[in-house]
């Protein structure tokens, strides 16, 4: 699980994640999410940094924000995506489950500042 700042973004600009890849502590070997054998899906969301705060941006499979290239998955938000957030720090979560196991790769935060 990754802990810590994640990224500093513009509410005015697309901001395309790097890939991010799920490694085992223990072997060091890569779960490739690309593996017809397994079920993913992968939610990404920003919340303010109050507890029990509801989502304000959510990138997924679903909705296609989030793309899974193979090995790892990103995500890519647009402007409309994130307009709506004002200046200042917000949680950013990133869930993935492989065949009904839920788990927490992201917890961090990213700095939002006003773009042109």
């Amino acid at each position: 699980m990754y802990q810590g700042q994640v990224a500093v973004i513009s509410n005015q600009a697309t901001w395309a994640s790097e890939t991010y890849e799920l490694v085992d502590e223990q072997d060091g070997t890569t779960t490739d999410l690309t593996d017809p054998l397994l079920t993913v899906d992968v939610v990404v969301t920003i919340r303010s940094l109050c507890e029990g705060s509801s989502d304000l941006v959510t990138a997924s499979i679903a909705n296609t924000k989030v793309s899974i290239p193979g090995p790892g998955f990103q995500w890519q938000l647009e402007v409309d995506d994130l307009s709506g957030l004002c200046p200042g720090t917000y949680r950013l979560g990133a869930k993935v489950t492989i065949n009904d196991f839920v788990n927490d790769i992201i917890i961090g935060t990213i700095s939002v500042l006003d773009g042109n």
